[in-house]
């Protein structure tokens, strides 16, 4: 089934959209796709700026929480881990989390649910059960 809010394709059995998670519900959702579904965001973009800027992809991605703490305080500490990690370990372990995160930024926008918390209830600040 299709979403009816950003257009992309769901499991069947689905109760939230993958990508915008909007609820779905059997006499909303469309069997076919829509004509003019929501274009998704560039999953390189988003990796090279997880990858670079620490985490900032997430914030190209329209995620507001991340891990349960808002983005931008999530990016500050990524920041820091990237300096002490960089600074013990001679950045061996900082490219292991920039990796990480790059890899986790770009499976989230080709609408997976990735391995940070970032499920549909922390998208856009709201509750999944408040759309």
């Amino acid at each position: 089934m299709y979403c009816p809010k950003c257009g992309a394709a769901n499991q069947d059995n689905a109760t939230f959209c993958s990508s915008c998670g909007n609820p779905l519900t059997a006499a909303a959702a469309s069997p076919v796709p829509p004509s003019n579904p929501v274009e998704r965001k560039s999953p390189i973009i988003a990796a090279i700026l997880n990858f670079f800027l620490f985490g900032v992809g997430y914030l190209y991605l329209g995620y507001k929480k991340v891990l349960s703490i808002q983005t931008i305080f999530f990016v500050a500490i990524v920041l820091i881990v990237y300096i002490v990690l960089g600074f013990f370990t001679f950045g061996l372990l900082e490219l292991v989390v920039g990796i990480f995160l790059a890899y986790d930024g770009y499976v989230k926008a080709r609408g997976e649910r990735g391995y940070l918390g970032t499920d549909p209830e922390y998208l856009y600040g709201k509750p999944a059960s408040q759309y």
